[in-house]
């Protein structure tokens, strides 16, 4: 009887998950050819800024220029996100879409060997809105040493219960959170607001979201579109057009004609972490040894594309249940998760996929008032309970890793506690593929290379096994899954040199690429480009280290900071070197 279900699940799921593949597939083709139909654009027009991706930075960016008075113009390389994207349930779905760069690391040598091709995926937003709008909404301020060398004046733009970003408190959960909350009280780890209260600890997870649907950035350009701002979706940029180290504007292609926009005041890319410094280095803006080998013209020789890092984590379905408490499929094929979603905004349906987030010191850091180095992420499912039809091709697992370790777990009650390296000290790169701007950059992130990196981790596994074993979750029955992962056999099973093996294969993205263009190698404190005018960088890509947890929060306090720079260079002609505090700026849009 139990096998019959289970069929039955993975049939309806199999048929409603390629239902809803097409369904995004023919959205998007919609899309296109309406924008064919009913954009009429020009060559050579001018505004005072020209902002290229509308992500978490670019959209809130453009939101607060075009508020400030000045013509905007924001250019995004996808499209307009269809009904139903707002459902946080279908995150999952919405990677490996045409909403999706889908874009694929190269092959790693010391990581992900149990990954197709050793190539990690990593899915970015090509959407208005971005990564915003298909990230897991996750709220997470980090640590205040993580701003404070090079951001010493960051005043937190957003706050609970609503803000800019409508950050609330998760309204659903499984009954796995508290068992999993009571097991860390037995471990003596603080339980509340680790956004608010203290710095490290752990809580049910705070999220962007609007009344049980996702809140994403695209939501600020409303107000806008229509008035101060132009935007133009479909738009892959080719270049940023250059006189005299002077950034005039930028050269774009759309409707298989390329245009030309000029910008009086400012170019800013905001393309991400693997976009900008792409745009960057096609435009003479980068490493000159790289550009040199392409026979582009040098304009300007810094580290562009270098110090890659990205938060690493691993541990999936690593833990078993004896009762029935997860995210299961039947859940949320429930017709009345539903109609709880679109009568009431909450159920399964708003679930994140994250239920416990917190963070903590491994036990190779001995001063506790630094930054933490561990997150760890609570998950109430698994790999293998969609039976491979979903995760699997997400996170690019390879059929022989998932028929051998996953897939004797489609029939058990699994769950994740997953380690994550907040610190990495293993760094990577982009590059260019050739000068088509239509190709995808070369994207490295040399996970594991230092040692350090798989030493914090096992030390995280180490964390879990604690939680595991704790009597909170004896009563569920909870257990660590002891079949050996594949090409792992030779080692035993706990020791240190089974937990590196295993992280060397299941080693999985966070979704957080960084450091690409960072503050003091390629930006100033002002977001400025180095030796140039007029040529600004903001989004993830200039953070200059990883912020302690996901980093969709400061990304959206670099925009907001950014906004008040521009503010208040254009009122008072403040010069690039004075410091100054934003306390009324922020604590405006902290009411």
């Amino acid at each position: 009887m139990l096998v019959l279900q289970h069929l039955i699940i993975f049939a309806i799921t199999s048929v409603t998950v390629f239902l809803f593949s097409c369904y995004l597939n023919f959205t998007y083709v919609f899309d296109t050819f309406t924008y064919r139909l009913f954009n009429d654009i020009s060559d050579l027009q001018v505004y005072d800024y020209v902002v290229v991706g509308a992500g978490t930075a670019g959209a809130t960016l453009s939101a607060r220029l075009a508020e400030d008075g000045h013509k905007v113009l924001l250019l995004e390389a996808g499209g307009v996100a269809p009904p139903f994207l707002d459902i946080p349930l279908l995150a999952p779905l919405i990677q490996n879409s045409p909403y999706d760069w889908q874009y694929i690391t190269v092959p790693q040598q010391n990581a992900c060997k149990g990954l197709i091709n050793n190539q990690s995926r990593w899915p970015v937003g090509k959407v208005l809105g971005g990564t915003s709008r298909l990230n897991y909404m996750l709220y997470v301020r980090g640590h205040p040493l993580d701003y404070s060398e090079w951001l010493p004046e960051f005043i937190e733009p957003v706050t609970q219960n609503g803000g800019p970003m409508n950050v609330n408190n998760l309204k659903w959960n499984t009954c796995l959170a508290d068992v999993i909350l009571q097991g860390l009280v037995e471990l003596n780890q603080r339980i509340g607001d680790i956004n608010k209260d203290f710095e490290t600890g752990f809580m049910k997870p705070q999220v962007s979201i609007q009344d049980g649907k996702r809140w994403s950035t695209d939501n600020l350009l409303h107000k806008y579109s229509q008035k101060k701002m132009t935007i133009i979706t479909h738009a892959h940029v080719e270049k940023v057009l250059i006189k005299s180290n002077t950034a005039t504007g930028v050269q774009f292609m759309t409707l298989n004609k390329v245009y030309k926009a000029i910008a009086k005041e400012g170019v800013i890319l905001s393309a991400g972490a693997i976009g900008t410094p792409k745009i960057l280095m096609l435009s003479g803006i980068g490493p000159r040894e790289h550009l040199e080998d392409l026979n582009i013209n040098v304009i300007r020789d810094l580290p562009v594309g270098q110090h890659l890092i990205d938060h690493v984590l691993t541990g999936i379905d690593l833990i078993t249940l004896n009762e029935t408490m997860g995210l299961s499929m039947a859940d949320t094929l429930n017709p009345m998760s539903a109609l709880n979603y679109f009568l009431f905004g909450d159920g399964p349906w708003t679930s994140t996929g994250v239920e416990i987030l917190g963070t903590l010191h491994s036990s190779f850091k001995k001063n506790t008032s630094n930054v933490p180095d561990l997150q760890i992420m609570v998950m109430p499912l698994g790999l293998s309970r969609d039976h491979g039809i979903v995760l699997k091709k997400a996170l690019g697992i390879s059929d022989k890793v998932y028929n051998e370790y996953f897939a004797p777990l489609a029939y058990k009650n699994t769950i994740t506690i997953a380690p994550v390296l907040l610190h990495p000290k293993s760094m990577g790169e982009v590059k260019l593929r050739s000068t088509d701007p239509l190709d995808p950059p070369l994207i490295d992130p040399k996970y594991l290379t230092n040692e350090d990196d798989i030493a914090t981790l096992i030390d995280g596994l180490q964390f879990v096994k604690k939680i595991v074993e704790t009597d909170a979750m004896k009563t569920v029955g909870a257990s660590i899954y002891e079949k050996h992962f594949p090409d792992c056999e030779n080692e035993n099973f706990g020791s240190t040199k089974y937990w590196e093996c295993y992280i060397q294969h299941l080693t999985l993205t966070s979704y957080h690429p960084a450091g690409t263009c960072r503050v003091g190698d390629v930006v100033d404190r002002n977001f400025r480009v180095y030796g140039m005018t007029n040529l600004y960088a903001i989004d993830a890509s200039v953070l200059p280290s990883l912020p302690s947890g996901n980093i969709n929060a400061a990304v959206l306090m670099l925009a907001e900071k950014a906004a008040h720079t521009f503010k208040w260079n254009v009122k008072l002609n403040i010069s690039d070197a004075k410091c100054y505090k934003p306390y009324t700026y922020y604590d405006k849009f902290s009411q």
